[in-house]
């Protein structure tokens, strides 16, 4: 069973460090918007992932979903892993753009 993010809750997200400083600004208002108040860290990686880890706080209490293992009565967009895939397609949209002053 997967938590289900809502957007009220904090998460936690990891960035690869190799996003350049003058950008990260810029990036982390991005993921405020789009995933909600966030604590992010920045961590270096051998992996090529923009978005290296999602995962809630300590508070976060995932809900029941009254579903299946196989089958989930929560769309696939409020997941964890949907939302790191979501938020690596921004980041990689936003960073291919000049940034923005």
């Amino acid at each position: 069973m997967q938590p289900t993010v809502h957007r009220n809750e904090a998460v936690k997200i990891t960035l690869h460090k190799s996003i350049p400083e003058a950008r990260r600004p810029e990036i982390e208002a991005l993921v405020n918007k789009h995933a909600g108040p966030s604590t992010i860290i920045w961590m270096p990686s051998r992996f090529p992932r923009l978005v290296i880890l999602v995962e809630p706080q300590s508070s976060y209490q995932s809900q029941p979903d009254g579903g299946s293992f196989f089958e989930s009565s929560h769309s696939e967009d409020e997941t964890l892993a949907a939302m790191s895939e979501s938020l690596e397609e921004k980041i990689k949209d936003c960073l291919a753009k000049a940034p923005s002053l």
